[in-house]
């Protein structure tokens, strides 16, 4: 069969829908969101390519795998076993990193417990070792005729009893030892032993270098050795000269520092193993301290007053902190007024990390003097936070933590003697594991080509090496060579989260197997969408059929087939409006017409350059090169960039971490930099992320925008409910009262199967409702509280428009293209696009605020054209009211719209961090040496040319 035949797909709100998707190409399903695309692609396809694979595995199997439902579907025929990538970030797990993700650091981890040159932590020097056979190589290559006597070291703990050590070395034959520097016979040495004897070496034999003496040599090494494993030692005279003392190390050892290190294993390069983790921050590469920023209010205002992080802890110890200041200030010889700019270095020392105060006080004219020892604010709430056994009080101290890297390991997770095992590579530098880790793909791949290999060991770690050197690469096919391994998982975007899972597929080598793909272009800019795209052809080129959910323009132009789902959302969608080749497509296809036409470059006056902006200066942070940057304020600001070119870096850990500290006091350290100037200017910001509005099922769109409370009160209002005395709290399924009891008001009850998939089944005491019977008789124009919870939001405004605080809410979720979500759908079904913009209605319902900046992280995720274009009115619309939009960006029609773009690169990784362009959309189009600038030449060429002009 040369095709997927799906009949009669009802997954969520696919309309029995019949289609075929050809075998051995790449499918793109596209549409509107929440048109059906995911319940066709992931939850129909996948989900039955996975039941049917998990299914023909034994029962005893199948109880340790997580099983899907079977989906709503007629049949499915010439289905192969699914994988899915699915867009999900990188997780929380702080040890996972890049390279544990891809396995990387398992290749890397053995490669170095094997090929590794141990070097001293302190000193750097690199530290050698000799077997048996290196030994006597050595000492058979002395002149003829040397003399040489072998020495065994005994081990200290032997030292301590002289008799028991000479009688065992009597019973096993010796004759004499070298007790502190003196040989002596066994039957004398008791005599001569020194009180303290230290050092002590068995006379293992006493020969003269001669051919043919090699045989009678190994075997004294060898017995030598059997004494003292990791040393050897000789008294060497040549030609009746002095004698010399020769040392043969078998262990890493430097004689010089006496540093030695053990035998080295896998576990050794590990993070999560006790012999490799370092010891302080136990392999994570951070820790938690108090930040000394969060603690101080205005520094400014005279020091009694100065510091509000005490109030944020406790307000008793706030009040207590006013008579420690007064101390600190007379222990400084510091009025009492003083404030906390005014503090030497070493006085803000003092307040923070704690010293001896002066606490006295004056008698008459006699001032006594009485020091105290003093803790320290931060040393203080370090140790509060440790002891803390409450999750109340944990909560309240941590108000004043951040994290940093590892003072001991400056972040890189090992112990210092593991970490000073290194590899030499190309251009004679020698790496640790981390350091490798540290290095960008593109340079760990060059690296890793010129390894200086132990000759014994060269075969097998040169396959470790072409085994990392083959991941390398499959990481810059689909365009992430500007990560650095080390990278934490959990600050990956959810498109470099997959794509790194796509580079895991490309290794696998699989055949005849179903791949599902969820937008893997988010996050990747216009220049990078080819490597992508020849990726996921080269997984079809091996005879694997791939299908991707997907709105990116280049993709959808390099698809074999196209699915177009639609025609609008939730109710609206769920049709199939067209399968096949693009260009067979209607001329009315809502995707085609998008394809021909593409938004116009944004024609708004452009933004005043001497009005009020944010100026970042002297930006460090990751690859950025001290740049200094200006953010006119008032209008949609665009930063653009290559993957890995800083703009997150910019944007995130330095603009937006000052902003919060600014306004809310607390957050992570910014990243380096020298200033932000012009703070003053906003009075508020806000970031509108992705990340889900609930993990519970019992969160919804109704609970997270405060609407469910208003319909509460409304129906708590009702006469029946006054009669009967109910309550807002009556209407609630989370508890008691109201609520049907038999399924906790979840309206759906859990039967585990054991070796089958958990099975759900409805309420029988509610029906699905959630409410008990009591609460459900209570109506408004004849709908109960779970009827009106069914409700679409388009539906809810015509329902509740006399309410004016749901109607405000409801009409800002049509203007965002999503009248379409139900008032109670589970926020864990909703994507990131839905969650990003129902925070958006959120803040936007909000009353009238003081200038707002509002930060977005790609907030076209999951967008349809259509919808893009109702994610700019919105953006619009909060720049008409005075605020300022900051947007971090690839998709085109996004920056084509923006009144002023910042462009970052030229590059990713150490290739970036500059700033290449920056003005209005149509200015960055002619600069050449902007990718984001070439890729928005090329947009206007194609439409002009769609248009018949070009």
């Amino acid at each position: 069969m040369d095709s997927i035949r799906i009949r009669g797909a009802r997954q969520h709100n696919l309309r029995g829908i019949d289609v075929d998707i050809p075998r051995g190409k790449l499918v793109v399903v596209t549409g509107p969101s929440g048109s059906g695309k995911s319940s066709l692609a992931f939850h129909t396809l996948f989900a039955e390519g996975q039941r049917r694979f998990v299914e023909s595995l034994s029962a005893y199997a199948r109880q340790f795998l997580d099983q899907l439902e079977k989906p709503d579907v007629d049949s499915i025929e010439g289905l192969s076993p699914a994988i899915a990538i699915e867009q999900r970030g990188g997780g929380l797990n702080p040890r996972s990193t890049v390279a544990t993700v891809t396995e990387i650091h398992e290749h890397l981890r053995v490669l170095w417990a094997a090929a590794g040159v141990p070097h001293d932590p302190v000193t750097g020097e690199k530290l050698e070792r000799m077997g048996a056979g290196d030994i006597v190589t050595a000492i058979a290559a002395m002149a003829e005729g040397t003399k040489v006597v072998l020495l065994a070291p005994v081990p200290p703990e032997e030292v301590r009893d002289p008799e028991r050590l000479i009688g065992d070395l009597r019973r096993q034959g010796f004759v004499r030892v070298r007790v502190e520097g003196e040989i002596l016979d066994l039957e004398d040495a008791l005599k001569a032993w020194p009180e303290r004897a230290t050092a002590v070496e068995v006379v293992v034999d006493r020969l003269v270098v001669r051919p043919g003496g090699e045989a009678r040599l190994a075997d004294s090494v060898e017995t030598a050795l059997r004494i003292c494993g990791s040393e050897a030692r000789a008294l060497v005279q040549a030609e009746e000269g002095e004698w010399q003392e020769v040392s043969f190390q078998t262990s890493y050892r430097n004689p010089a520092t006496g540093f030695m290190i053990g035998e080295l294993t896998p576990r050794h390069f590990s993070f999560n193993s006790h012999l490799g983790a370092c010891p302080s921050c136990e392999g994570l590469g951070t820790e938690t301290f108090c930040d000394p920023a969060l603690l101080l209010g205005d520094p400014e205002a005279p020091l009694t007053k100065g510091v509000k992080g005490w109030w944020k802890i406790g307000a008793q110890r706030g009040k207590a902190f006013a008579k420690e200041a007064a101390a600190i200030l007379r222990t400084l010889g510091l009025p009492e007024d003083a404030s906390f700019t005014e503090l030497p270095e070493a006085g803000r020392t003092l307040l923070f990390q704690g010293g001896m105060l002066d606490t006295g006080w004056k008698v008459g004219l006699e001032k006594k003097k009485q020091l105290k020892r003093y803790e320290g604010l931060c040393v203080e709430a370090e140790r509060k936070l440790r002891e803390a056994r409450s999750e109340a009080v944990r909560r309240r101290v941590a108000r004043v933590m951040a994290e940093r890297p590892c003072r001991v390991c400056q972040g890189r997770r090992l112990r210092p003697e593991i970490l000073a095992v290194r590899i030499e590579g190309e251009g004679g530098r020698w790496l640790g594991i981390q350091e490798f880790c540290a290095l960008p793909v593109e340079e760990a791949d060059g690296w890793l080509s010129q390894l200086s290999l132990p000759e014994d060991r060269a075969e097998v770690c040169g396959q470790l090496a072409s085994g990392v050197a083959e991941r390398l690469g499959f990481l810059r096919e689909v365009g992430l060579g500007y990560l650095g391994l080390d990278r934490s998982s959990a600050t990956l975007s959810g498109g470099e989260a997959q794509r790194i899972r796509l580079a895991t597929q490309l290794g696998s080598g699989l055949t005849g197997v179903l791949y599902v793909l969820d937008e893997p272009s988010i996050g990747l800019h216009a220049e990078d969408t080819g490597k992508l795209i020849a990726a996921l052809k080269r997984l079809r080129d091996r005879g694997n059929t791939v299908v991707v959910v997907e709105h990116d323009e280049e993709m959808i132009r390099a698809a074999d087939w196209m699915i177009e789902m639609g025609p609008g959302a939730g109710r609206d969608g769920g049709a199939l409006l067209g399968s096949g080749r693009l260009e067979d497509f209607p001329e009315d296809s809502p995707t085609r017409r998008w394809l021909e036409t593409p938004p116009a470059i944004s024609t708004t006056a452009p933004l005043p350059l001497l009005g009020d902006a944010l100026v970042i200066r002297g930006a460090s942070e990751h690859n950025l090169q001290n740049l200094d940057v200006r953010i006119p304020l008032g209008g949609i600001i665009c930063v653009s960039g290559p993957s890995g070119s800083g703009k997150s870096t910019l944007a995130d850990d330095i603009l937006l971490r000052v902003l919060k500290r600014h306004f809310n006091g607390s957050g992570d350290p910014p990243g380096r930099h020298r200033s932000v100037e012009g703070l003053d200017f906003l009075g508020k910001v806000v970031a509108v992320d992705q990340s889900a509005i609930g993990r519970s099922p019992r969160s919804n769109p109704a609970t997270f925008t405060g609407m469910f409370d208003a319909i509460r009160d409304l129906y708590s209002k009702l006469p029946l409910s006054r009669q009967r005395g109910y309550g807002a709290g009556r209407f609630s399924f989370n508890t008691h009262g109201g609520r049907c009891e038999n399924c906790e008001g979840a309206g759906r009850l859990k039967i585990e199967m054991h070796f089958l998939p958990d099975a759900w089944i409805t309420c029988r005491a509610c029906g699905g409702k959630r409410f008990n019977r009591e609460t459900l008789e209570i109506r408004f124009k004849g709908m109960s509280i779970a009827d009106a919870l069914e409700l679409t939001a388009g539906e809810a405004l015509a329902a509740f428009a006399a309410v004016p605080k749901l109607k405000r809410v409801l009409v800002i979720l049509q203007e965002l293209g999503l009248d379409y979500l139900r008032l109670g759908q589970a926020a864990n079904t909703l994507s990131g696009g839905e969650a990003q913009r129902l925070k958006l209605a959120l803040e936007l319902s909000k009353p009238a605020a003081p200038h707002t900046l509002y930060f977005f992280d790609e907030p076209t995720t999951g967008l349809h054209f259509g919808d893009v274009e109702r994610l700019l009115t919105a953006f619009r619309g909060l720049r008409e009211a005075g605020h300022s939009v900051l947007v971090v960006e690839h998709q085109l029609d996004v920056i084509a719209a923006a009144d002023w773009v910042i462009d970052l690169g030229p590059g990713g990784g150490r290739e970036g961090g500059l700033l290449v362009a920056e003005g209005r959309p149509e200015q960055v189009a002619r600069i050449k040496e902007s990718p984001t600038g070439r890729a928005l030449a090329r947009r206007n060429t194609r439409q002009l040319s769609d248009k018949g002009l070009g």
